[in-house]
């Protein structure tokens, strides 16, 4: 806007590609056209004649309404501020500082949750009364913040992973208080995962496709802190699907016949 030096309002910064400004632009509307205009008129007729009256207003400055609007990739307007009315030629003062919870609510907003990579062991077939191994990739396992700020003032939202629910298709669930460990490259086929893993006790075959439909859901707390507050939100959850075909046993191999 003419005049204007520096760019002013509301900056979202924080995890991959949320950068977000908010700020008051000039929209098409516009108030009802300048000059006097006559806003009442009557014609009383009284003993054959015509009292005319009209009633005029005030012609109006030229202007344009201004909204408040904020842009950038998965942005949305969150801060929301009121339209104003501004004459032509007068740039809009900045917007009252929001709360250190609108902050948190739009920090919150930008928050890039990855979606969980599903691991197993063994890799291909599951084997009924074997243990199998589950984890999740670790980049789907690393704490997420974002940060709203203003100037002088910012907000941290940060989503920690905490646990993991496993559905794992044959009517059993799982829940894993981290991401699991990884099944070693050397390894016992016939040892428990130390932290996550589940036994099958029946084949996949009846199962719709033969196969055990497995979800992985994490669980995520979300705090912010800033401005001299802070506070949490709700968990959010993310999740991933796949497909678990279980065989029965046949034999483990012993070096015995």
């Amino acid at each position: 806007m003419p005049g204007q030096q520096q760019p002013w309002g509301d900056s979202i910064i924080g995890g991959n590609d949320t950068t977000a400004k908010c700020s008051y632009v000039r929209s098409n509307y516009q108030p009802q056209a300048n000059g006097v205009q006559t806003i009442l008129f009557h014609d009383v007729r009284r003993n054959g004649a015509s009292v005319i009256f009209a009633e005029f207003r005030r012609r109006q400055p030229a202007g344009a309404w201004y909204v408040y609007r904020c842009s950038g990739p998965g942005v949305h307007d969150g801060l929301y501020r009121a339209p104003i009315w501004l004459p032509d030629g007068q740039v809009p003062a900045a917007a009252a500082s929001p709360s250190p919870q609108e902050l948190a609510d739009q920090a919150r907003a930008q928050l890039r949750l990855p979606a969980p990579r599903i691991e197993a062991n063994p890799p291909g077939d599951k084997l009924v009364s074997l243990s199998t191994w589950m984890w999740l990739d670790r980049s789907s396992w690393d704490t997420r913040q974002a940060t709203a700020a203003v100037p002088g003032v910012s907000v941290t939202a940060v989503a920690m992973p905490a646990t993991v629910s496993w559905s794992m298709g044959d009517g059993e669930d799982v829940t894993c208080s981290g991401p699991g460990t990884p099944y070693p490259a050397v390894g016992d086929p016939r040892a428990p995962s130390p932290d996550c893993g589940h036994t099958y006790r029946r084949s996949s075959a009846a199962a719709p496709g033969q196969h055990f439909a497995v979800k992985a859901t994490v669980h995520w707390t979300v705090t912010w802190s800033g401005a001299g507050a802070s506070g949490t939100f709700p968990d959010l959850n993310t999740s991933a699907t796949a497909a678990f075909r279980v065989a029965e046993v046949q034999a483990l191999g012993t070096g015995h016949r």
